[in-house]
Formats: C-alpha cells, structure tokens, sequence
C-alpha cells in the first residue's frame, strides 16, 4: 500500500517492493502474489491529492479493496494457509496496519460470505459510538427470522477501548459461531514512517491554546494496535521529519504480546525514508533494511528457528541497479557520494509551515488515546524496541545537511533555503555544531552516542571515524531531561543485514571504479570502508 505524492517522481520503496524487488516465485516456486494500490492522497491533480491526503479519503475503499483481494485469495486454514505480508508507506501504512488489525480481530471472510463484508466493515469501523447500531446482525437478524430460527442482537459499546475491545471480540466469535469467518495469523507487517493522520490537522500551538485534538475527527475507530495474530512487526522511521500532521504512529507492544517487533529510525525526512524524492541513497538503505526483515535474515543470522517459506524471496540483483542508478543521477549533479551520504531534504516548507512544526523524539514518544486523539502526556509508549540505524551517525560524523529539493515547488524551495542560508551563516559566526546535529535541539537532544568505552562527543564526534567503530555494545544513551525518561535509557544501534551489506559493498566497489575525484573521493572511500570493516563479522 503505497502514498508517495510525486506519481512523476522517484517510485516509493513499497512500489519497488511489489512491482521488481519481490521475486514472482520462491526458489520452491511457489508464487508470490503481490495485491498493490496506490496510496491515500495519491489522486491525480492537486484537489484529490489535498482532499485525500487532508482527509483520509479513500482509506476505507483501500482497506475494504485489500481485504476483499484477500478473502476471496487467500488459501488455507489458520496457520496451516499461505503467509500474508502487509507492506505500507505513509497513510499507505496506516492503511496497512489497520488491515492487520482488521484481520487480527474480526478474522478473514469466507469467500462465500464475503457479500456481506461491507456491512462488517462498518460495524467494525463505528464501534464506540453509541447511537450506531450493527448492520450485519440487523439483517443477519431478520433474515434468520425468516428461516424460523431466531435471530442475534448485538449492541455497540460506549467509547471505552476497554469496552470496545470486548464488543470485538464479542463480535469475532459471533461470525465464528455461524462460520463466517476463519482465523489467520499474519506473518508480518512492515511499514514506512507510518503517519496515522486521518482528518484535517490542527496547529500545535492551537492544539495547546484551545486544548484541541491533533486532528478534526474523520473515523471513531481504526486499530493499529499489534497483538499475537501478528507473529512480526518492523517499521522503519524518519528522524528529521518536522512537519506536524506528520507525527509518526509508532507501535507499542502489550504486555504478554510475543509479536517480534523492531522499529528503527534512520536520518532524512519522510520521504527520504519511504522513497519519493529523486536521490534515493537513503530510501535504497531502508530498502534493503525492509528486505532484510522481511526474508528474516536476523532470525537466519542469529541462528534461530528459521524457513524459508516462512518469508519473502528478494531479487538481490535490484539493488545493485538501483546503486547504479543512483550514483549516475548523483554524478550529473556535482558527483558521487559515499553510503548514507545521499541528499535529505527539510520538508517544512510552504504550505506545511502553517500547519506547525514539531519535533520527533526517539524513546519519548507519548502515546495518543484512542477514542480522542489527544496526547497522553502521562506516560511514554512502552515496549516499542526501537532502534537507531548506524548511518545516522555516519552524517553525524560527516556533517552533511539538508539541502534543497531540486523537484519541490520554486517557491517553497526559494524561501526556505534561503532561510537555512541565512541561518547556517548565523550559526557559523556562534561556532554552532554542523549543518546536520540532530543531537542539539533536534530529535536526538539529550542523547550520547557510546561504544561501550567512551563518549565521541562534539568536534570529535564529527571528526572521528565513527563507522569504524567495534561492532560491539554500540549504543545511544539517554543523559537529558524528561521525568517520564529513567536514568541511562538505552536505543541500541541496529546491526546491519545481508541485503544492507550487500548494499554498501556494492555501493563501495562502484565509487571505488570511479577516477578524477581526488581527495574527496578516497575520504568517503575510507569512510564507507569502516562500515565493511565493522559489518565483516555479522
């Protein structure tokens, strides 16, 4: 499930997955069927793409669409029938993980019954309110009555989740009880920077002012909630997003969940990290990360109880044509750049600016209820396991910042690189850290980056050779100030894949074909080789 905005522009990561990344069949040659729809926000011309994108138009045609595909293909019983994976980017995400918590709750149709499924959908999408009343069981209920044998009543609860979790589950063994439905398990999900925003956006100061919901309401109930139904969960995360209605949905597991979740966060912007914008080396690096959760080559590595045919089979030839394709687009544009080097872009510009700024905060996130879209700020999400990836620390260490958009709109470009001109200049004459510093004022503030030995901090975390550090004990560790944050929490550093090594080796063998770059050149060289040198063992 797909929402990259520029339909003329770079593909996004979901799209290369499904449409050549994803083999058509496994090396069992059993078949990979791949279901792709475009994203919410994705309509041609700029009205679909504000009223769906502003709205949520669309999603629950995309959810009703996917979930159909799949009751009417998919085959098997339970945990005996085939694997179902669940890809998404942006709302294309939120769409993705409400599908799973669709199919972790109410089950999957029987294709026989699958007439009746808009009515379901319903009944699952009003739950909560309180003057709705359920349309399957009405006519379930009448037509039963016809036949002589009585009929089923059901009520919607209040807006409780706690009450509402039992309405479901409720409602779940009622369609088993009529055999409706069928329990699947879900082998995994896994998303691009998930943003869950629905309806129209309300400013962060307004929201505070006037005690005001981040969001003007659109649907009482949508569940991206992970449960055991969901054997794997991965998302990968954008650090350096700033825009408000794109506040990341991030996952928390429940207690006694066994769901294998990772949640990793990566330098760039949202698109940087979903794929859309035309240098793609970020978006190529969560690529191969996804391939790599999605084949479960941690489980592989580790050691683990791991088949095959448990996971998706990946052409790894792709990535090597999207290297290439990458550093021929770098190179017409000033020259090649090293691994995790690639352009990112500030996507706070016109018109997002009106909508406010806001921060993302790595292992501080405070979650939003259910029922109301407010903030809770008593507490932190729980359980999140989240991660951060090493090349946040290369760009760290090599200073690379944020540079304009070569395919945004003239304006919103012109105006604010011309304010990070200005400040950049600024900073220069106060001695301020360089251009990229997610660790002053940024999502990383009041982090440490550690090794297990000492901190690289400053200068010398720009100056150092970060990435040919031991690949032993690397880790982020909380030093700042937040009371809901206990002394020396800690954001272990993800361990790179097949597919990522892959990537970076291939990465590093083309720069190193390529002459006439002088001094430049071998310093990314030897940058890109300390990653090889502490990627070897794994």
């Amino acid at each position: 499930m797909n929402s990259n905005k520029r339909q003329r522009g770079a593909p996004s990561n979901v799209t290369r997955l499904a449409k050549r990344a994803i083999l058509p069949n496994d090396s069992w040659n059993n078949p990979q069927i791949v279901f792709y729809q475009a994203g919410i926000g994705t309509s041609f011309g700029p009205s679909g793409k504000f009223i769906g994108g502003g709205t949520g138009r669309g999603f629950s045609e995309n959810v009703r669409e996917a979930y159909s595909f799949l009751a009417v293909n998919y085959n098997g019983v339970g945990n005996a029938g085939d694997n179902i994976f669940l890809i998404g980017f942006s709302r294309g995400a939120y769409t993705a993980r409400n599908l799973g918590g669709l199919l972790s709750q109410f089950g999957l149709l029987k294709k026989e019954h699958i007439d009746w499924f808009h009515d379901i959908f319903s009944d699952w999408q009003n739950a909560g309110k309180t003057d709705y009343q359920p349309q399957f069981w009405a006519k379930w209920t009448e037509w039963e009555k016809r036949q002589g044998r009585g009929g089923y009543v059901m009520k919607t609860p209040s807006g409780s989740a706690k009450l509402i979790d039992q309405y479901i589950e409720e409602y779940r063994r009622a369609l088993l009880s009529i055999s409706f439905t069928r329990d699947v398990r879900i082998s995994a999900i896994g998303v691009f920077d998930t943003v869950g925003a629905l309806g129209i956006p309300v400013n962060p100061v307004l929201q505070k002012v006037f005690r005001l919901p981040a969001f003007l309401h659109k649907y009482m109930w949508v569940d991206t909630r992970i449960n055991d139904n969901i054997r794997n969960a991965f998302q990968a995360l954008a650090l350096d997003e700033f825009r408000a209605p794109f506040h990341p949905s991030i996952w928390e597991r429940p207690d006694g969940c066994n769901t294998n979740l990772k949640q990793v966060w990566f330098p760039g912007a949202h698109s940087s990290i979903g794929g859309a914008y035309s240098d793609r080396d970020i978006s190529n690096i969560t690529l191969a990360w996804m391939m790599d959760q999605l084949s479960g080559d941690e489980f592989k590595q580790s050691g683990q109880d791991w088949n095959p045919m448990d996971w998706l089979e990946f052409d790894p030839d792709y990535l090597g044509e999207q290297i290439k394709f990458n550093l021929d687009y770098q190179r017409e544009r000033g020259g090649e750049r090293a691994w995790a080097e690639g352009a990112i872009h500030d996507s706070l510009t016109l018109p997002h600016m009106f909508t406010g700024r806001m921060i993302r905060r790595p292992g501080r996130t405070r979650p939003t209820k259910l029922a109301t879209d407010f903030v809770d700020t008593s507490r932190l999400l729980r359980n999140t396991n989240e991660r951060i990836h090493c090349s946040v620390r290369v760009r760290i260490g090599l200073g690379r910042g944020f540079e304009k958009d070569p395919d945004g709109g003239l304006l919103a470009v012109a105006v604010r690189f011309k304010f990070q001109k200005l400040m950049h200049k600024l900073s220069k004459r106060s001695g301020a850290a360089p251009p990229y510093d997610p660790l002053r004022n940024g999502p990383l503030s009041g982090w440490k980056f550690c090794d297990g030995h000492e901190y690289l901090e400053g200068e010398d975390l720009s100056a150092a050779d970060v990435v040919s550090q031991s690949d032993q004990g690397l880790y982020w560790e909380f030093i700042g100030h937040d009371p809901l944050v206990g002394k020396k929490k800690i954001l272990p550093e993800d361990a790179l894949g097949t597919y990522e090594i892959y990537l970076l080796k291939q990465h590093h063998d083309r720069l190193l074909g390529q002459t006439g770059n002088g001094g430049d050149a071998t310093r990314r060289l030897s940058r890109t080789r300390g990653i090889l040198q502490r990627s070897a063992s794994l």
